[in-house]
């Protein structure tokens, strides 16, 4: 027999006041716990572009200081 979450058709406020009631009962904590987990890993989803976008602005950063160092070093010798 399956039986399924009984904490999950709780609003979160409910949620918090209930384990508030009840510290001890380690139940309500997981559920927060994994509806945090659900909702951080739905954002991330949502923003992966601006991650790819974060790191091409970065690379490029990265490749331009070089360009400028390496020219800056070149005629220095002169």
């Amino acid at each position: 027999m399956n039986v399924g979450n009984p904490l999950e058709h709780l609003p979160e406020a409910e949620l918090v006041r209930q384990h508030s009631n009840r510290p001890a009962d380690n139940h309500f904590l997981t559920e927060m716990l994994r509806r945090h987990m659900t909702t951080s890993q739905n954002l991330g989803d949502k923003i992966w572009w601006l991650n790819l976008w974060l790191l091409v602005a970065t690379l490029a950063i990265l490749t331009l200081t070089g360009v400028l160092v390496w020219h800056a070093l070149r005629w220095s010798g002169r």
